[in-house]
């Protein structure tokens, strides 16, 4: 059926689909956020700091890895034929496994050094191997994931993504007794399931026909020119933990994460969007239907600030009250964190369901262009507060929000930008 206006694009099946997609990661949300708190009753201080770090060096660690083959994926597949969906799988899942095994190469000559980089000494070695294992599930998730999510069944998608990122960590919870463990078994039982998934529903291919060399090309060039910017947000996500971990303590470290993975918790809210709107808006901009696509963006506007003005109220009045139902000790003092954090919630969030269209609109890394600027803009205000002798985590998490909201205020503008040449 042909698209033509905003009502169309959003009949039964669509409206199900973002139904089913919204459902899935708000029960994703509400397990993470309960096993947050079980994490920090089980484990204690220590243990729910190493668990918040893990967790915000996982995200860090993820896009580093991937190669931008969360956007080059769902990019593609729509476009292709059944046997055409089926090469480009498997060439994605020979490109994250070749880069795990390179990933684990380089932790084996820097294990010490990089356990000192995140967690801010050198006894967590261990802990950050079962988190680079724990990512390489993770990348076999987003292949296997993807390749659903190019087909347009968003029903397995769904599932897949509700029973890895939801229902495993939470069982696996109750089989350990410490934050290693838990990511180590967590990482063994995903890759399990997932290989059990891919032989069981996604065919297997005959070598000779597998155009293996160019469907990487295909892949790469595309991702490749994005995955910078996947990274720096990555990294962008993590330098306030990193901060707090190297120059004040793990307790606060811990503590920063928390905040920051309620922030990205809030941003996972809307994550359906952006799931089903790449895909789609790849075969808009290919059928060049550019009036539906200034259409949909304009709502989308629209959502993306009011889900952010929303979530700056519910942290404001109940940021508290938050914090102590997770035991957070000096909840006073957090809760100044986590209100600054949420200053820039309303500026991620639009950042984070603009994306999808400009990465559809543009063949250029538009994307990583304006995300990198905004991170060496968050680095200037960190070198401008160590200069000034004003170095402290609320003027690091000042300096984050500022430079969130600066990105999303580029995102705006690239939007507007799009609108105008759609116009012509």
């Amino acid at each position: 059926m042909e698209i033509k206006n905003f009502r169309d694009f959003f009949k039964s099946k669509t409206i199900l689909s973002y139904v089913l997609t919204f459902g899935v990661e708000f029960l994703i949300m509400l397990i993470t956020i309960v096993l947050f708190k079980f994490v920090a009753v089980k484990f204690l201080d220590t243990g729910f700091a190493e668990f918040s770090i893990n967790k915000r060096l996982v995200g860090f660690l993820m896009p580093l890895m991937m190669l931008g083959l969360g956007v080059s994926l769902p990019k593609f597949l729509p476009l292709e034929n059944e046997k055409k969906q089926l090469d480009i799988h498997y060439s994605a899942l020979i490109i994250v496994s070749s880069l795990f095994l390179f990933s684990l190469i380089i932790f084996l000559f820097n294990s010490a050094y990089l356990s000192h980089l995140a967690f801010g000494d050198f006894n967590h070695e261990k802990m950050f191997a079962a988190s680079l294992l724990y990512v390489y599930s993770l990348m076999l998730h987003a292949c296997i994931y993807n390749y659903f999510r190019g087909k347009f069944d968003f029903v397995i998608s769904s599932l897949l993504q509700l029973v890895n990122l939801g229902v495993l960590p939470f069982i696996f919870f109750f089989l350990v007794n410490d934050v290693y463990h838990l990511f180590l078994i967590l990482s063994i039982g995903t890759i399990g399931l997932l290989l059990l998934i891919n032989s069981i529903y996604i065919p297997l291919i005959k070598l000779k026909s597998f155009d293996c060399f160019q469907n990487i090309k295909l892949l790469v060039k595309y991702g490749i020119r994005r995955a910078p910017g996947d990274v720096v947000l990555g990294l962008f996500l993590f330098i306030p933990t990193y901060l707090a971990s190297n120059y004040f303590s793990l307790t606060i470290a811990g503590n920063v994460a928390f905040c920051l993975s309620l922030f990205n918790i809030v941003i996972a809210i809307m994550s359906p969007i952006n799931i089903i709107l790449l895909p789609k808006a790849s075969k808009i901009v290919f059928e060049k239907d550019f009036s539906l696509l200034r259409i949909i963006s304009s709502k989308l506007l629209i959502v993306s600030i009011g889900v952010g003005i929303i979530s700056l109220a519910v942290v404001y009045v109940f940021g508290e009250n938050i914090l102590i139902m997770f035991n957070v000790k000096d909840y006073l003092e957090v809760a100044g964190y986590l209100n600054i954090i949420f200053f820039g919630v309303i500026g991620f969030s639009l950042f984070s369901v603009i994306r999808s269209i400009i990465d559809a609109y543009y063949e250029k890394a538009r994307v990583a262009s304006i995300i990198i600027i905004s991170f060496l803009f968050f680095i200037f205000c960190i070198l401008i507060i160590k200069y000034l002798d004003l170095f402290s985590i609320k003027n690091i998490l000042i300096a984050f929000t500022f430079s969130i909201n600066f990105l999303g205020l580029l995102t705006y503008f690239i939007l507007t930008r799009i609108n105008k040449r759609i116009q012509q």
